[in-house]
């Protein structure tokens, strides 16, 4: 009864550690909730006690990124299998840096940074190569600059607006999140500041780069007006809401991507893409603004 007992307190708190190690579960992606947080759950309990960092993680992941889509290029259906694997990799890494992060509790300004920018080197590469590889499947290049374009700005469009809604999900159920212009204050203070340090170029592209997104979001949340909305009433109204938001997120596309790699179609995702992906995003957008409309106050 004893080890009954153990072995259930050892689940308990290994459950525990491995919602510790998410946003919230609310704002994970499916995939990410089922497949890859346990895998990558998993590594980051074995390196944990080691001096790997989440910044060495999130460029291993960009490696797996960059290779994967490299392999895309080369446009035969076993490239596709192949490459779709290291893809798969490369999300588990990337969910992996973030968890290591929240459970040492030393996430840096300049993690968050690496963590955003990685994310947008491997999804140019990936849908570069995706074009590339159509090109040659199709002997057009044209066919293929295309579909990559229209499927890669869809994309990164649909991601944008999943992003933006769940940080305002964050911020307004959970306090995690500080509001943009706040964050942005935040990071130009770290710019004057590496402005005075001599070197690390690098850190500042990375912060100028992700002050440029941000300014970006900004404009967005500027057409959002102020809610007056407690925790548990936005929670209520929009927890499913940000669930149907999820299923245009970068993992959503990172799974379709491989499933259409597996019947060697990629040509079908980035169709779908920016047809039926982008009219479901619309329509969450309308119910969305619809919601926030009762409880807007004027700024």
């Amino acid at each position: 009864m004893q080890y009954s007992e153990d072995g259930e307190n050892i689940r308990l708190s290994l459950f525990e550690e491995f919602k510790a190690s998410l946003k919230t579960v609310e704002a994970e992606e499916i995939f990410d909730l089922i497949i890859f947080r346990p895998i990558s759950f998993v590594f980051v309990k074995l390196i944990y006690n080691t001096n790997i960092t989440p910044n060495q993680i999130s460029v291993a992941a960009m490696l797996m990124g960059v290779i994967a889509g490299i392999i895309f290029s080369f446009g035969t259906h076993t490239d596709f299998l192949i490459a779709s694997a290291f893809y798969f990799t490369c999300n588990t890494l990337d969910c992996a840096d973030g968890q290591l992060a929240r459970l040492k509790k030393n996430g840096t300004l300049l993690g968050r940074v690496v963590d955003g920018f990685i994310d947008y080197v491997v999804s140019t590469v990936i849908y570069i190569c995706l074009g590339i590889a159509l090109a040659k499947v199709s002997g057009s290049g044209w066919y293929g600059f295309l579909l990559c374009v229209g499927g890669g700005i869809s994309a990164a469009v649909q991601a944008f607006y999943y992003d933006f809604y769940r940080n305002l999900f964050l911020q307004y159920v959970h306090g995690k999140s500080s509001h943009l212009s706040e964050e942005i204050k935040e990071f130009e203070e770290e710019k004057e500041r590496l402005k005075k340090t001599q070197g690390k170029p690098i850190e500042k592209l990375l912060i100028n780069a992700y002050l440029c997104y941000s300014r970006l979001q900004l404009k967005t949340a500027k057409s959002t007006k102020v809610l007056n909305v407690s925790p548990e009433e936005y929670y209520k109204d929009n927890r499913l809401l940000l669930r149907l938001w999820s299923w245009v997120g970068s993992t959503t596309h990172m799974v379709l991507l491989m499933t259409f790699s597996i019947i060697n179609r990629i040509d079908l995702y980035l169709i779908l893409n920016f047809t039926l992906l982008n009219l479901y995003m619309i329509t969450i957008l309308m119910i969305q603004k619809k919601v926030h409309k009762k409880y807007e106050v004027n700024s």
